[in-house]
């Protein structure tokens, strides 16, 4: 349960209770916690996942599958609109805003199985209406652009804009630590 709440507290962005509380309040905040907390009972019941799931989707707009295997200090600015698919995985610090979705290509009808989904590394940022679509890897510290569709792979610390997205810049890693540490 400390895992829980040390991934909470992180998500949240709060030092303390009274902190943790007041984040749990927002939309934003909202989202998270039923997140959190389908991920943490889905393996043992996952009819029970789903029906949380489908509450905070109806609650706040994130339509966010229990299943995704995201990292601490998940930052949803506005999860309305949020689509996050079950077999996408989202690395540490990543922020999303409204109406970004990130799914892979579903379900592989010749091969009998998913196919595989996005990789989001670790301190990746999604603009608001961002697509991520398929099997592809965005890199540690990847920026994609507001209103971006990206379908190829992003390498770590590129900035990505466009339909289809193309990279227009690029970061040191400790220009992206920098970044980073300003933000906590």
């Amino acid at each position: 349960m400390s895992s829980f709440f040390s991934t909470l507290t992180r998500d949240l962005g709060a030092r303390s209770l009274p902190g943790v509380l007041a984040q749990a309040a927002t939309v934003r905040g909202i989202a998270t916690v039923l997140l959190r907390i389908e991920q943490a009972i889905g393996a043992k019941f996952p009819p029970i996942a789903s029906v949380i799931k489908q509450f905070n989707h109806l609650l706040t707009g994130a339509d966010i599958a229990w299943q995704a295997s995201i990292g601490p200090g998940l930052t949803l600015f506005h999860p309305t609109g949020v689509v996050i698919g079950p077999f996408v995985t989202i690395g540490d610090d990543v922020q999303i805003q409204q109406g970004v979705t990130l799914e892979g290509p579903g379900f592989d009808i010749a091969k009998g199985e998913y196919a595989p989904s996005p990789v989001l590394g670790d301190r990746v940022r999604l603009g608001a209406g961002a697509k991520i679509t398929g099997p592809l890897a965005l890199g540690d510290g990847v920026t994609v652009g507001t209103n971006s569709v990206v379908t190829k792979d992003v390498p770590s610390h590129t900035t990505v804009v466009g339909v289809p997205a193309r990279p227009v810049g690029s970061r040191t890693t400790d220009d992206d630590d920098a970044l980073g540490a300003a933000e906590r």
